[in-house]
This record gives structure tokens, C-alpha cells and sequence, in this order.
């Protein structure tokens, strides 16, 4: 499951579905590619 949220810790995309173990870089990979994809400002991206 990949949730992201504002700094005011509201969720703005959640992407659900991913089962077991996976790799945090293929998860973004595919909420990027979706039709829906998670969209975000340039620079303004933190990884927790």
C-alpha cells in the first residue's frame, strides 16, 4: 500500500493492492504510471 498526505497529514492519493514484499521504488513506479497517477510539485517531494 503506497499513501501519500499533505503536510498537514491529509491523505491526497492512497494506492492499495500490493501484497507481500515489494520494492518502495516499484510501488512509486506504478502509482506513477496509472491512468489516476499520483501527481506532485516539482521539489516538493519527501520520502519517509
Amino acid at each position: 500500500m503506497l499513501g501519500v498526505c499533505t503536510s498537514d497529514m491529509f491523505f491526497v492519493y492512497i494506492l492499495p493492492g500490493w501484497e507481500g514484499s515489494v520494492a518502495n521504488g516499484r510501488v512509486l513506479r506504478d502509482a506513477i504510471s496509472r491512468r489516476h497517477r499520483l501527481k506532485f510539485p516539482h521539489g516538493k517531494i519527501v520520502i519517509i
